[in-house]
Formats: C-alpha cells, structure tokens, sequence
C-alpha cells in the first residue's frame, strides 16, 4: 500500500545521514541556479577573471558581479586569488567546467555558440 511518507534511500550510514548530505549538496547547488553565477563560472574555468573582467562580460554593475562572487565564495566554488591591486577569482575545483559541460549535456543545452570570453 502506497504512503504519502517520502522514500529515503537506507545507506550505510543510515537515512538521516543521506538526507544531511543531500541538504549539503542541494546548498551548493542553489548557487548554481542563477544564470549570472553560472555565466561567472563559465567564465572563469578557462581564465582567471577579476572583478572588471566579469563585470564587462556579463553586461553586469560592479556590485552585482562582487555580490555573486561572494557567494559563490561561499559556498567554495570559487577561490580569490590577490594580484596586486586586483583579486582574481578562479574554480575552486579542477573539474567544475566538467560539472557544466555535463549539465549541458543532459539538459540538452547547445553551449557552442556562447560566449564565454570577453566581447
């Protein structure tokens, strides 16, 4: 008989501790449902980019460019790296690009034509 309880997948660890790691990752992944965040970290998986950089790239104010990179910071999908008067910021993780092409991917999304470097 069905119920309206939800099915949690039993781990070895046990249920409270899946639905903990999947809040973990539903965080993390919250960032990722922003366009502008996700057109930041296109970005920067094949260059470094500054603040400027992004700002003229994405058609996006100084503050808003800052305000998303500080959370993708956050949420450790981005490093800042200081270069002088400039912080650049870069991928976190090696394989992030690979995370995108790969949701590409299954989404279907034709990302060939995008731009990812500046105009």
């Amino acid at each position: 008989m069905a119920t309206d309880e939800p099915v949690v997948a039993e781990t070895e660890s046990g249920p409270r501790e899946d639905l903990d790691c999947c809040e973990e990752m539903a965080y993390a992944f919250r960032a990722l449902g922003n366009a502008t965040r996700l057109g930041i970290l296109r970005r920067i998986v094949g260059a470094e980019r500054c603040v400027s950089e992004l700002q003229e790239a994405l058609d996006c104010s100084q503050p808003n460019v800052s305000q998303h990179l500080g959370l993708l910071r956050d949420r450790g999908l981005v490093t800042p790296q200081r270069c002088g008067a400039r912080v650049r910021y870069r991928p976190a993780h090696p394989r992030l690009g690979e995370l995108l092409a790969l949701a590409a991917e299954i989404f279907e999304i034709d990302v060939t034509h995008a731009q990812t470097e500046e105009d």
